[in-house]
Protein backbone atom coordinates (compact mmCIF):
# COMPACT_ATOMS: atom_id res chain seq x y z
CA UNK A 1 0.00 0.00 0.00
CA UNK A 2 0.98 3.60 -0.90
CA UNK A 3 1.73 4.98 2.66
CA UNK A 4 1.13 8.61 0.79
CA UNK A 5 -2.37 7.44 -0.85
CA UNK A 6 -3.67 6.43 2.85
CA UNK A 7 -2.47 9.36 4.76
CA UNK A 8 -4.52 11.52 1.82
CA UNK A 9 -7.73 9.51 2.88
CA UNK A 10 -7.00 10.15 6.78
CA UNK A 11 -6.54 14.18 5.66
CA UNK A 12 -9.74 13.30 3.86
CA UNK A 13 -11.44 11.73 7.36
CA UNK A 14 -10.26 14.63 9.45
CA UNK A 15 -12.06 17.27 7.32
CA UNK A 16 -15.35 15.66 7.10
CA UNK A 17 -15.12 14.90 10.94
CA UNK A 18 -14.14 19.17 11.30
CA UNK A 19 -17.26 20.03 8.47
CA UNK A 20 -20.19 17.61 9.51
CA UNK A 21 -19.28 16.88 13.35
CA UNK A 22 -22.84 18.27 14.49
CA UNK A 23 -24.36 16.17 11.29
CA UNK A 24 -22.03 12.86 12.31
CA UNK A 25 -22.21 12.68 16.31
CA UNK A 26 -24.48 11.31 17.80
CA UNK A 27 -25.27 8.68 14.94
CA UNK A 28 -24.17 5.74 14.03
CA UNK A 29 -25.61 5.00 10.59
CA UNK A 30 -23.94 8.26 9.59
CA UNK A 31 -20.81 7.60 11.29
CA UNK A 32 -20.24 4.28 9.31
CA UNK A 33 -21.26 5.39 6.30
CA UNK A 34 -19.18 8.65 6.26
CA UNK A 35 -16.39 7.67 8.07
CA UNK A 36 -15.46 3.98 8.75
CA UNK A 37 -16.34 2.70 5.72
CA UNK A 38 -14.22 4.65 3.55
CA UNK A 39 -11.32 3.83 5.90
CA UNK A 40 -12.03 0.07 5.36
CA UNK A 41 -12.04 0.31 1.87
CA UNK A 42 -8.77 2.14 1.88
CA UNK A 43 -7.45 -0.34 4.15
CA UNK A 44 -8.71 -3.48 1.56
CA UNK A 45 -12.13 -4.37 3.14
CA UNK A 46 -14.88 -4.01 0.60
CA UNK A 47 -17.85 -3.58 3.07
CA UNK A 48 -20.30 -4.67 -0.08
CA UNK A 49 -18.59 -7.90 -0.76
CA UNK A 50 -19.52 -10.41 1.99
CA UNK A 51 -16.94 -12.40 1.03
CA UNK A 52 -14.25 -9.63 2.28
CA UNK A 53 -16.85 -8.08 4.94
CA UNK A 54 -19.72 -9.38 6.79
CA UNK A 55 -22.32 -6.52 7.98
CA UNK A 56 -24.41 -7.23 11.03
CA UNK A 57 -22.92 -10.68 12.02
CA UNK A 58 -25.12 -12.73 14.31
CA UNK A 59 -22.75 -13.71 17.85
CA UNK A 60 -25.26 -15.84 20.41
CA UNK A 61 -28.11 -13.19 20.24
CA UNK A 62 -26.03 -10.55 19.68
CA UNK A 63 -25.24 -8.75 16.32
CA UNK A 64 -21.43 -7.16 15.41
CA UNK A 65 -21.82 -4.55 13.16
CA UNK A 66 -18.43 -5.76 10.79
CA UNK A 67 -16.84 -8.90 10.68
CA UNK A 68 -13.83 -8.82 8.60
CA UNK A 69 -13.06 -12.53 6.27
CA UNK A 70 -9.90 -13.89 5.25
CA UNK A 71 -9.50 -17.35 3.93
CA UNK A 72 -13.06 -17.83 4.02
CA UNK A 73 -13.85 -17.37 7.85
CA UNK A 74 -13.86 -14.64 10.35
CA UNK A 75 -10.45 -12.30 11.32
CA UNK A 76 -11.76 -9.51 13.09
CA UNK A 77 -14.97 -7.86 14.86
CA UNK A 78 -15.12 -4.63 14.29
CA UNK A 79 -18.35 -2.45 16.76
CA UNK A 80 -18.72 0.73 15.54
CA UNK A 81 -20.25 3.57 17.27
CA UNK A 82 -21.49 6.91 16.98
CA UNK A 83 -19.12 9.81 16.13
CA UNK A 84 -18.33 11.37 19.97
CA UNK A 85 -18.99 8.44 22.05
CA UNK A 86 -15.84 7.55 23.67
CA UNK A 87 -14.53 4.06 23.45
CA UNK A 88 -14.47 3.53 27.69
CA UNK A 89 -14.15 0.39 29.03
CA UNK A 90 -17.49 -0.87 28.65
CA UNK A 91 -17.41 -0.30 25.13
CA UNK A 92 -14.00 -2.60 24.95
CA UNK A 93 -15.31 -5.14 27.05
CA UNK A 94 -18.45 -5.41 24.94
CA UNK A 95 -16.24 -5.82 21.63
CA UNK A 96 -14.37 -8.22 23.39
CA UNK A 97 -16.91 -10.81 24.09
CA UNK A 98 -18.23 -10.47 21.05
CA UNK A 99 -15.23 -11.92 19.37
CA UNK A 100 -14.14 -13.98 22.21
CA UNK A 101 -17.86 -15.82 22.25
CA UNK A 102 -17.46 -16.26 18.24
CA UNK A 103 -13.56 -17.23 18.40
CA UNK A 104 -12.21 -14.50 16.19
CA UNK A 105 -8.99 -13.79 17.30
CA UNK A 106 -8.63 -9.78 16.61
CA UNK A 107 -11.07 -6.71 17.54
CA UNK A 108 -11.44 -3.53 16.47
CA UNK A 109 -13.64 -0.75 18.14
CA UNK A 110 -14.38 2.75 16.63
CA UNK A 111 -16.22 5.78 16.81
CA UNK A 112 -14.80 7.13 13.06
CA UNK A 113 -12.37 9.38 14.89
CA UNK A 114 -10.51 6.84 17.37
CA UNK A 115 -9.84 3.77 16.48
CA UNK A 116 -8.68 0.58 18.49
CA UNK A 117 -7.29 -2.62 17.82
CA UNK A 118 -6.72 -5.59 20.23
CA UNK A 119 -5.45 -8.92 20.35
CA UNK A 120 -8.54 -11.16 21.70
CA UNK A 121 -6.96 -14.02 23.10
CA UNK A 122 -3.61 -12.48 24.48
CA UNK A 123 -3.42 -13.57 28.47
CA UNK A 124 -2.31 -10.06 29.74
CA UNK A 125 -3.96 -6.80 30.38
CA UNK A 126 -6.13 -4.59 27.96
CA UNK A 127 -3.48 -2.30 27.65
CA UNK A 128 -0.53 -4.94 26.80
CA UNK A 129 -3.00 -6.64 23.77
CA UNK A 130 -3.78 -3.11 22.05
CA UNK A 131 -2.36 -3.50 18.55
CA UNK A 132 -3.37 -0.60 16.98
CA UNK A 133 -4.49 2.83 18.81
CA UNK A 134 -4.87 6.20 16.97
CA UNK A 135 -7.42 9.23 16.82
CA UNK A 136 -7.36 10.94 13.72
CA UNK A 137 -7.86 14.51 14.87
CA UNK A 138 -5.96 14.20 17.68
CA UNK A 139 -2.56 12.88 15.79
CA UNK A 140 -0.44 13.64 13.21
CA UNK A 141 -1.48 12.08 10.07
CA UNK A 142 1.18 9.90 8.59
CA UNK A 143 0.96 8.61 12.23
CA UNK A 144 -2.52 7.36 11.79
CA UNK A 145 -1.38 6.18 8.47
CA UNK A 146 1.04 3.79 10.32
CA UNK A 147 -1.14 2.80 12.99
CA UNK A 148 -3.42 1.73 10.64
CA UNK A 149 -1.94 -0.04 8.81
CA UNK A 150 -2.13 -2.97 11.49
CA UNK A 151 -5.85 -3.30 10.31
CA UNK A 152 -4.44 -3.58 6.82
CA UNK A 153 -6.32 -6.64 4.43
CA UNK A 154 -2.41 -8.77 3.72
CA UNK A 155 -1.23 -7.81 7.47
CA UNK A 156 -4.37 -9.09 9.11
CA UNK A 157 -4.79 -11.99 6.78
CA UNK A 158 -1.22 -12.97 7.43
CA UNK A 159 -2.48 -14.36 10.73
CA UNK A 160 0.28 -12.47 13.03
CA UNK A 161 -0.43 -8.98 12.03
CA UNK A 162 2.37 -6.88 12.83
CA UNK A 163 2.74 -3.87 16.36
CA UNK A 164 2.01 -0.65 14.23
CA UNK A 165 4.14 1.78 14.82
CA UNK A 166 4.64 5.63 15.12
CA UNK A 167 7.38 7.67 12.95
CA UNK A 168 9.98 9.89 14.25
CA UNK A 169 8.91 13.17 12.68
CA UNK A 170 12.42 14.52 13.30
CA UNK A 171 15.18 15.17 10.69
CA UNK A 172 18.81 14.00 12.10
CA UNK A 173 21.57 15.81 11.44
CA UNK A 174 24.31 12.93 9.48
CA UNK A 175 26.70 13.06 12.62
CA UNK A 176 23.65 12.93 15.05
CA UNK A 177 23.10 9.48 14.60
CA UNK A 178 22.67 7.72 17.43
CA UNK A 179 20.78 4.59 18.99
CA UNK A 180 18.11 5.10 21.34
CA UNK A 181 18.25 3.66 24.41
CA UNK A 182 15.68 1.78 27.27
CA UNK A 183 14.75 2.13 30.36
CA UNK A 184 12.21 0.66 32.66
CA UNK A 185 9.01 2.79 34.13
CA UNK A 186 7.70 2.85 37.18
CA UNK A 187 5.57 0.02 36.29
CA UNK A 188 8.18 -2.12 35.13
CA UNK A 189 7.80 -1.37 30.76
CA UNK A 190 10.27 -0.96 28.71
CA UNK A 191 10.27 2.22 27.33
CA UNK A 192 12.23 3.29 24.44
CA UNK A 193 14.04 6.80 25.28
CA UNK A 194 14.47 8.83 21.68
CA UNK A 195 17.68 10.50 20.79
CA UNK A 196 18.35 13.52 22.57
CA UNK A 197 19.94 15.22 19.30
CA UNK A 198 20.30 18.88 17.89
CA UNK A 199 17.70 21.38 20.38
CA UNK A 200 15.82 19.09 22.22
CA UNK A 201 16.42 17.95 25.62
CA UNK A 202 14.77 15.50 28.35
CA UNK A 203 11.54 17.13 30.11
CA UNK A 204 13.51 16.42 33.63
CA UNK A 205 16.37 18.50 32.46
CA UNK A 206 14.22 21.76 31.97
CA UNK A 207 15.13 24.56 34.49
CA UNK A 208 12.31 26.91 34.52
CA UNK A 209 12.05 30.34 35.82
CA UNK A 210 9.11 32.91 36.13
CA UNK A 211 8.76 34.91 32.93
CA UNK A 212 10.70 31.95 31.20
CA UNK A 213 9.19 31.04 27.93
CA UNK A 214 7.62 27.67 27.09
CA UNK A 215 9.21 24.97 24.92
CA UNK A 216 8.09 25.27 21.26
CA UNK A 217 7.70 21.39 21.41
CA UNK A 218 6.88 18.29 23.27
CA UNK A 219 7.86 14.28 21.70
CA UNK A 220 6.92 11.16 23.36
CA UNK A 221 8.77 7.89 22.93
CA UNK A 222 8.10 6.51 19.52
CA UNK A 223 5.68 9.55 18.68
CA UNK A 224 6.09 12.53 16.30
CA UNK A 225 6.40 16.05 17.89
CA UNK A 226 3.22 18.09 18.98
CA UNK A 227 3.77 21.80 19.38
CA UNK A 228 3.62 23.88 22.51
CA UNK A 229 2.06 27.15 22.65
CA UNK A 230 1.84 28.08 26.46
CA UNK A 231 3.10 26.20 29.21
CA UNK A 232 -0.19 25.14 30.34
CA UNK A 233 -0.49 23.55 26.64
CA UNK A 234 2.57 21.52 28.00
CA UNK A 235 0.53 19.82 30.87
CA UNK A 236 -2.17 19.54 28.65
CA UNK A 237 -0.75 17.79 26.19
CA UNK A 238 0.90 15.19 28.39
CA UNK A 239 -2.62 14.83 29.76
CA UNK A 240 -3.94 14.27 26.58
CA UNK A 241 -1.48 11.64 25.48
CA UNK A 242 -1.87 9.75 29.20
CA UNK A 243 -5.93 9.51 28.03
CA UNK A 244 -5.01 8.69 24.46
CA UNK A 245 -2.59 5.66 25.82
CA UNK A 246 -5.38 4.60 28.10
CA UNK A 247 -3.09 5.23 30.98
CA UNK A 248 -5.29 8.10 32.35
CA UNK A 249 -9.09 7.92 33.14
CA UNK A 250 -11.95 8.83 34.89
CA UNK A 251 -10.73 6.14 37.66
CA UNK A 252 -7.77 7.50 38.37
CA UNK A 253 -9.52 10.93 39.41
CA UNK A 254 -9.32 12.76 41.38
CA UNK A 255 -5.84 13.24 40.65
CA UNK A 256 -4.15 15.77 43.33
CA UNK A 257 -1.76 18.71 42.71
CA UNK A 258 1.91 18.02 42.99
CA UNK A 259 2.90 18.41 46.63
CA UNK A 260 4.93 17.83 49.72
CA UNK A 261 2.19 17.40 51.52
CA UNK A 262 -1.79 15.82 51.68
CA UNK A 263 -3.38 18.65 49.04
CA UNK A 264 -6.77 19.75 48.86
CA UNK A 265 -6.50 21.06 44.99
CA UNK A 266 -7.01 18.84 42.23
CA UNK A 267 -4.98 18.61 39.20
CA UNK A 268 -7.17 16.14 37.48
CA UNK A 269 -10.76 15.29 37.99
CA UNK A 270 -14.46 14.30 36.53
CA UNK A 271 -15.35 17.88 37.51
CA UNK A 272 -14.00 20.71 37.74
CA UNK A 273 -14.53 20.84 41.74
CA UNK A 274 -11.77 20.71 44.36
CA UNK A 275 -11.48 18.67 47.41
CA UNK A 276 -13.09 21.96 49.49
CA UNK A 277 -15.91 21.95 47.06
CA UNK A 278 -14.68 25.16 45.37
CA UNK A 279 -14.67 25.16 41.59
CA UNK A 280 -11.64 25.49 39.47
CA UNK A 281 -10.30 29.04 38.82
CA UNK A 282 -9.30 27.92 35.15
CA UNK A 283 -9.94 24.77 33.62
CA UNK A 284 -9.74 22.68 30.45
CA UNK A 285 -11.82 20.07 29.20
CA UNK A 286 -9.44 16.78 28.24
CA UNK A 287 -10.84 14.13 26.51
CA UNK A 288 -14.80 13.45 26.74
CA UNK A 289 -15.08 13.59 30.71
CA UNK A 290 -12.13 14.74 32.56
CA UNK A 291 -11.18 18.56 33.01
CA UNK A 292 -7.54 19.80 34.14
CA UNK A 293 -6.68 22.57 36.32
CA UNK A 294 -5.45 25.51 34.16
CA UNK A 295 -4.57 28.40 36.76
CA UNK A 296 -0.97 27.23 37.07
CA UNK A 297 2.64 29.00 36.48
CA UNK A 298 5.49 27.61 34.52
CA UNK A 299 7.19 26.05 37.39
CA UNK A 300 4.48 24.51 38.83
CA UNK A 301 3.36 23.16 35.26
CA UNK A 302 6.93 21.49 35.02
CA UNK A 303 6.55 20.11 38.25
CA UNK A 304 3.32 18.32 37.54
CA UNK A 305 4.12 17.71 34.09
CA UNK A 306 7.04 15.40 35.88
CA UNK A 307 4.80 14.62 38.71
CA UNK A 308 2.18 13.26 36.73
CA UNK A 309 4.40 11.27 33.81
CA UNK A 310 5.47 9.60 36.36
CA UNK A 311 2.58 8.87 38.74
CA UNK A 312 1.10 7.39 35.82
CA UNK A 313 3.59 4.99 35.08
CA UNK A 314 6.06 7.08 32.66
CA UNK A 315 9.63 7.74 33.14
CA UNK A 316 9.54 11.86 32.13
CA UNK A 317 13.23 11.93 31.35
CA UNK A 318 11.94 9.85 28.14
CA UNK A 319 10.03 12.98 27.02
CA UNK A 320 11.69 15.02 25.19
CA UNK A 321 10.59 18.64 25.07
CA UNK A 322 12.21 21.21 21.77
CA UNK A 323 13.48 24.62 22.60
CA UNK A 324 14.53 26.08 19.36
CA UNK A 325 11.04 28.25 18.09
CA UNK A 326 13.28 29.51 14.51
Amino acid sequence: MALDNLKETIETLRERIQTHRTYLEGNETRTRQVLIDSMLHKLGWDVGDPNSVELEYRIGRDWADYVLMGRGRPIAVIEAKALGKPLDDKETMQALNYANTAGIPYMTLTNGDHWRMLEVFKQAPIKDRILMNFQLTQDEPYACALQALGLWRPNLESGQPKEAATPVMIEKPAHAESEPTTSKSSRGEKVSKPSNNGDWEPLTSLKVERGQKPPASIKFPNSSPKPIKYWITLLETIAKHLIETDKLSARDCPVPIASKGKSKQYLIHTEPIHASGKEFVEKRKIGSELWLYSFLGSVSVHKNACWLLEKLGIDPSTVLVGTNRS
